[in-house]
C-alpha cells in the first residue's frame, strides 16, 4: 500500500489550547492543570473517576476523532482496527504518588482502582476496551517525537494487514511540581483517524488530507536529513523537498540546533518552536496542520538525544466539511 493511499478522515482534540484543531493557540505556553478539561462533559458522569488525566483525555479525543471520521467503526471487525499512542508524561505524576505511598506507607496502601495503571501502555488499553481495538495497540514513548512516530508505526501496520483502520495520537498530563521540566508541562491529547482512501470513498466521507513520517537519530552527517526528505517527497505528490516550508519544535539543545541547519542548507525554511515537555506539541502543530487547507508543509521535532522526526502533512486545498455538516450517508 502507498503510504498516502491511507488518509485522515477524523480529528479530535482536547486541550487547554482549544478543541478545535482548525483554531488551535499554539503560540506560547498553555496552563498544565486540570481547569479547563469537563470530564462529565466529554464522557459522562459514571465510570471514569478512577482513569488518570492523561487516559481521560485520550478518551475524550478519541470520541471526538470517532465522531468526526462519521461512525468509521461500524463496518471494521474489532480484530482490524489498530491504535498507536506516543507519550512521554501521561503517568508521570501518577507514577511519583505511586512512590511516595510505597516510601511512606507501604505497597499495601496503594489504591485497587489506580494500581493497574502503572504501566504506560493502559492508557491506550483504556481506549481499546471502549472502541473494540482488538487488532494491535502500541504505545511509544521517544522523548518528544513519540507522537509523529504513531503515524509512521500505523502505517505500517495497516500496510502489512495488522489493521484495516488505525487510530494515532498524543497524550500528556502535567509532570509533578518538584519535577525539573514542570513549567513546560503539556496537557491534553490529540488522535487522528486514519483509514484507506478507498474505504473513506466507499462510506462517503471526505478525508482531510495525508500526512507521513521519517524518522532517524541525527548525526552530523547532512546525508541524514537529506535522505529522510527524500523518503517523504517520494511519491507523494508533493513539490519538491527543498520548496516545503517547516516548523521545527525543539529547545536549543544540539541535535536541534544541528537538525535546523542542516533544513536549512537543503533550502527548508524552519520556523523554530520552543518545545514543551513531551510529544503534544508537535502533534497539535500536524493536526492543525491538517485541519486548515494549504499547501504541502513540514512539521519537524527533535530531542535532546538526537532523535528526530520529519512529518509531511498535506492538507487538502479547501476546507472539509465537518461530520456535523456532511449529508447524511
Amino acid at each position: 500500500m502507498n503510504p498516502d493511499d491511507l488518509v485522515v478522515t477524523g480529528i479530535g482534540v482536547v486541550s487547554p489550547r482549544g478543541c478545535d484543531p482548525a483554531a488551535l493557540d499554539l503560540d506560547g505556553t498553555a496552563p498544565a492543570d486540570d481547569s479547563w478539561f469537563d470530564a462529565t462533559a466529554e464522557l459522562g458522569a459514571r465510570g471514569y473517576k478512577y482513569v488518570p488525566p492523561a487516559g481521560r483525555y485520550l478518551l475524550a479525543a478519541t470520541r471526538r476523532a470517532v465522531a468526526d471520521a462519521g461512525d468509521p467503526l461500524a463496518g471494521v471487525p474489532e480484530g482490524e482496527r489498530g491504535m498507536a499512542l506516543g507519550t512521554n508524561s501521561g503517568i508521570a505524576a501518577l507514577i511519583d504518588a505511586m512512590d511516595a505511598t510505597i516510601t511512606d506507607a507501604g505497597a499495601e496502601r496503594l489504591s485497587p482502582a489506580t494500581a493497574p495503571y502503572f504501566s504506560i501502555n493502559t492508557l491506550a488499553g483504556r481506549v481499546a476496551m471502549d472502541h473494540g481495538v482488538k487488532g494491535w495497540n502500541l504505545t511509544l514513548t521517544s522523548p518528544r517525537t513519540a507522537g509523529m512516530e504513531t503515524l509512521l508505526a500505523g502505517a505500517r501496520a495497516v500496510a502489512a494487514g495488522r489493521s484495516a483502520v488505525l487510530l494515532a495520537g498524543s497524550t500528556e498530563a502535567p509532570l509533578p511540581v518538584h519535577h525539573p521540566g514542570h513549567a513546560l508541562s503539556e496537557a491534553g491529547a490529540a488522535v487522528l483517524f486514519l483509514e484507506p482512501r478507498a474505504a473513506a470513498a466507499a462510506r462517503g466521507a471526505t478525508p482531510y488530507g495525508t500526512c507521513r513520517t521519517a524518522t532517524f537519530f541525527l548525526t552530523t552527517a547532512e546525508r541524514t536529513v537529506h535522505e529522510a526528505l527524500a523518503r517523504l517527497v517520494e511519491d507523494a505528490g508533493a513539490p519538491d523537498g527543498t520548496t516545503l516550508p517547516a516548523r521545527l519544535i525543539c529547545d536549543p539543545c544540539p541535535a536541534g540546533t544541528a537538525l535546523a541547519g542542516h533544513l536549512r542548507r537543503l533550502g527548508v525554511p524552519a520556523d523554530i518552536v520552543p518545545p514543551g515537555a513531551g510529544t503534544l506539541l508537535p502533534f497539535l502543530h500536524l493536526t492543525r496542520g491538517l485541519a486548515r487547507p494549504g499547501p504541502p508543509h513540514l512539521v519537524a521535532a527533535a530531542s535532546s538525544d538526537g532523535a528526530c522526526a520529519l512529518t509531511l502533512v498535506q492538507p487538502l486545498p479547501t476546507p472539509r466539511p465537518r461530520a456535523s455538516e456532511q449529508e447524511p450517508r
